[in-house]
């Protein structure tokens, strides 16, 4: 019995230690813990002294609490610590990467500004060429229109100065012809016959008849008028030669020839002429 109760003692006193140990560790004030000058621990190399006696079984489970409460507490202290530790390194890390996204995200955006820059860049200067080269087909086309335009009208102008020279020819040949053909039919009507007499004189009363001259009027005494027929006595041409008279004048002349169609017919096949020049004088 004697033996257990020592063995107990032995227990409580390495128990005690321990605690007291512990608490030397935690830098806690042991003296001021129990409450008593006698209960003295010197705390420096080594332990002095512990009066054990003097400490009771209550005040120990009371240390034994406090140092529960406190190691509880130091662990709680030290898990929020590393809590706190966890999410500081992790705000860290997420501020880390938000940095090196937002660089990256910057790095991309100026990457494609410059990009932009390149092709806005090239596609001004494509256009640019392309204006260029708009305005010099332009200009060369305005050059070919010119030189063209210029050689046609020099074509156009020879051609058209041919033209006028071959009509020019053309009709001096005809009024050469016709003065010709005046000469000879004047020469003739100096040689006709009664006959052809007559027949000349009924063609040309039966146009004047027909004649109607406006008033006011400017001419010259005598035109000569040229008329083609058939032997029917359909006429096919009239024109006026020799005829110093506006326009008026001629034309009224003209179709007074044209409005006495058909004509007188030849008494005889030898007294028709298919050409018949005739002279007219303004009838009284």
């Amino acid at each position: 019995m004697k033996n257990r109760s020592n063995k107990k003692f032995s227990i409580f006193i390495k128990v005690l230690l321990m605690h007291i140990f512990i608490l030397a560790l935690l830098d806690i004030n042991f003296l001021k813990i129990l409450g008593s000058e006698d209960n003295k621990v010197e705390i420096g190399n080594q332990v002095k002294f512990v009066n054990l006696k003097s400490i009771s079984l209550e005040e120990i489970e009371k240390n034994r609490e406090k140092i529960k409460q406190k190691k509880k507490e130091l662990e709680e202290l030290k898990k929020k610590k590393r809590l706190e530790e966890l999410s500081k390194k992790k705000k860290l890390e997420e501020e880390k990467k938000k940095k090196l996204e937002e660089e990256k995200k910057k790095k991309l955006e100026e990457e494609k500004k410059k990009k932009l820059a390149a092709e806005k860049k090239k596609k001004l200067a494509a256009e640019k060429k392309k204006k260029l080269e708009i305005e010099k087909k332009k200009r060369l086309d305005e050059e070919r229109r010119k030189a063209e335009l210029k050689k046609l009208k020099k074509d156009e102008i020879e051609e058209l100065q041919n033209y006028e020279i071959a009509k020019l020819e053309k009709e001096l040949e005809e009024l050469e012809k016709i003065e010709a053909l005046i000469k000879q039919q004047n020469i003739r009507n100096a040689q006709l016959t009664d006959a052809e007499q007559r027949y000349i004189l009924t063609i040309k009363a039966k146009i004047e008849n027909n004649w109607l001259i406006p008033h006011n009027t400017k001419h010259d005494k005598i035109c000569n008028v040229i008329v083609n027929q058939l032997p029917s006595g359909k006429v096919t041409s009239v024109k006026i030669h020799g005829c110093k008279g506006d326009s008026i004048y001629i034309d009224s002349l003209i179709n007074a020839v044209w409005k006495s169609s058909p004509l007188p017919i030849a008494p005889d096949i030898e007294v028709f002429q298919d050409i018949i020049v005739l002279q007219f004088e303004e009838p009284n």
